[in-house]
């Protein structure tokens, strides 16, 4: 057990916050404090699990709710070593499967992504429905929205909350939880509910969690206390900027950049081209496109300053649906400057020189994100779940 705090209260908690209900029904397992600024999520999940609890609840299902990273959660810091959602890669991974290897002066999150993966290997082979949800908070004001990797399942699942979704920002990041998560072809998203130290995150999460456990099937409506209270403290949050949005520019810094973002930047603010945004070393950092800001940069530690992000038209979603179900995505390869990798058959080896005739949004459509830029090509790849 570890303690921590938020808003001058006292918590402690371990790293199972609670598992209930039957194993052979889908299953719900979610994440708060991957980040250990960010304990809302435990708290709410600490909530819930009491309700249940103390009122004996039968569950449809399982409901897991696990705490991340639990000596950063102690000292309320982003992380200790290294950054927990961002050291899910599988090749690298696969190092660090024991504790054992994680011994000798491994970095602490090593240890809490072993502990983690103890638990929730078990859950990825599963025959029953999967949902794994991760619980997080922003730096910036923020209404609460949902962030997935652009997965058919993904977007069936998201879609049925009252809330902006947000698509497309594995393709900007490396090793998040999710997106390791969602190669085993499960529902995996993560929910931001507001500031890492509103209170009222705690009560967003909490709201999110009943709901979510709701649309998975695990628990019935008349077991959810305040059942439309949770539904309209969401649909209240989210209604001004709902709507469906991907992200397009990521602004990614270093410690050494000395980067700072200007004041009072709220999440999916409308911002136009040549709008100063930020300062570093260099100087003023403007928009070099118009759009919407996207989780900017409000503390003292992170690898993104903010990001860039558009709303999608509904009619484009539904397309991109219908094309991935018929398999349109193979007449990518027919395409001047395009080839499939023979040994990695989701991937696309697109030359670059070609590729800035090609619009990137065609990728996009058929559900491949860039992976990597290698040289002359990039190589964009789609999940096989897809």
């Amino acid at each position: 057990m570890i303690k921590f705090s938020f808003s001058e209260q006292s918590y402690q908690t371990g790293r199972v916050i609670g598992d209930r209900g039957d194993p052979a029904g889908p299953v719900v397992a979610f994440f708060g404090g991957i980040h250990g600024n960010e304990p809302s999520g435990v708290i709410a999940l600490q909530n819930v699990f009491n309700h249940l609890e103390a009122n004996q609840t039968q569950l449809r299902g399982q409901v897991i709710g696990l705490a991340g990273n639990l000596p950063a959660l102690s000292e309320k810091k982003r992380f200790i070593s290294k950054d927990l959602n961002r050291i899910w890669d599988r090749d690298f991974f696969r190092q660090f499967q024991t504790r054992a290897d994680l011994a000798n002066g491994q970095p602490a999150e090593f240890l809490e992504q072993c502990e983690l993966f103890e638990i929730i290997e078990p859950l990825l082979e599963r025959d029953t429905p999967v949902f794994f949800i991760d619980l997080h908070t922003t730096s910036s004001d923020s209404v609460p929205f949902i962030a997935i990797n652009d997965q058919l399942n993904n977007r069936g699942f998201a879609l049925q909350f009252p809330v902006p979704t947000v698509l497309g920002i594995e393709e900007y990041l490396q090793g998040p939880l999710l997106s390791y998560l969602n190669d085993f072809g499960h529902v995996a998203l993560g929910f931001e509910a507001g500031q890492h130290d509103d209170p009222e995150s705690v009560k967003i999460h909490t709201s999110f969690i009943y709901l979510a456990m709701l649309r998975a099937g695990v628990i019935r409506e008349m077991d959810i206390p305040d059942l439309q209270e949770h539904r309209q403290r969401l649909e209240e949050r989210g209604r001004s900027d709902r709507g469906i949005f991907e992200v397009i520019y990521r602004k990614s810094i270093s410690p050494e950049d000395g980067f700072e973002m200007e004041p009072g930047y709220r999440n999916f603010e409308t911002i136009q081209k040549g709008e100063s945004l930020a300062q570093d070393q260099q100087g003023e950092i403007q928009a070099d496109r118009e759009g919407r800001i996207f989780m900017p940069l409000y503390q003292n530690s992170g690898e993104d300053g903010f990001f860039i992000v558009r709303k999608v038209p509904m009619w484009a979603l539904r397309l991109s649906s219908l094309l991935r179900k018929i398999n349109f995505e193979h007449v990518l390869a027919w395409l001047p400057g395009v080839s499939r990798d023979s040994s990695q058959p989701h991937e696309l080896v697109v030359n670059k020189k070609v590729a800035r005739f090609l619009a990137v949004d065609i990728f996009h459509l058929l559900g491949y994100r860039r992976k990597k830029d290698d040289g002359d090509v990039w190589i964009f790849s789609r999940r096989e779940i897809d």
